[in-house]
């Protein structure tokens, strides 16, 4: 962290890091440039690579991998069994056609999931959950949302707020250098009243 905080606790008002001193490099050899933006996604970058490390940390004790924790979460968050195709998964998972394949493989040899011929389209196969990949992907989720919930603990619910909504309007901002259709969110489960 570099600023005498301890891990999980953030600074009230965080020190000069590595990325202001890459954008000071820059202004020294760019003095007619302003190079604010670098800083901004030196961060970004940064906290991409810790979030990666917290889900190996957090989902790997689950013998599970990010990918394949969120192939298990897409499936079970659908309000029906009958699965998706790997076409389906893969802007859900944001993974390549090719580790897609590899990714639901290694589901299957957990048997955490089940290829089952697709009657809508005879050239593709539906990705299923089995009974323990259901169980798996509740345990988890329970264990993400409780990791997470702890990680995000010391931000107050303004500094949620702020960081959620540059979020939205930074993904809406990158959305034109990569136009990919938006995955199509799950339906909610009809409750009993």
């Amino acid at each position: 962290m570099g600023d005498g905080a301890e891990p999980g606790t953030p600074a009230a008002q965080p020190s000069a890091d590595y990325a202001d001193a890459v954008v000071a490099a820059w202004s020294d050899v760019l003095p007619d440039v302003s190079a604010a933006s670098i800083g901004f996604v030196v961060r970004l970058h940064q906290a991409m690579i810790a979030m990666e490390e917290f889900d190996r940390r957090s989902i790997g004790a689950l013998d599970l991998t990010a990918p394949e924790y969120m192939v298990l979460a897409a499936l079970a968050a659908r309000p029906d069994t009958t699965g998706l195709t790997l076409r389906q998964l893969q802007p859900l998972v944001m993974y390549s056609s090719g580790g897609m394949t590899h990714c639901v493989d290694r589901l299957e040899k957990k048997a955490l999931v089940e290829r089952r011929a697709n009657p809508g389209d005879r050239r593709s196969v539906l990705v299923c959950l089995t009974d323990h990949g259901r169980e798996r992907a509740r345990e988890a989720m329970r264990t993400r949302i409780a990791a997470l919930d702890e990680l995000l603990q010391p931000l107050g619910d303004t500094d949620r707020a702020t960081v959620d909504r540059g979020l939205r309007l930074l993904g809406a901002t990158f959305h034109q250098w990569n136009p990919a259709p938006t995955p199509e969110p799950p339906r909610r489960r009809r409750t009993a009243k």
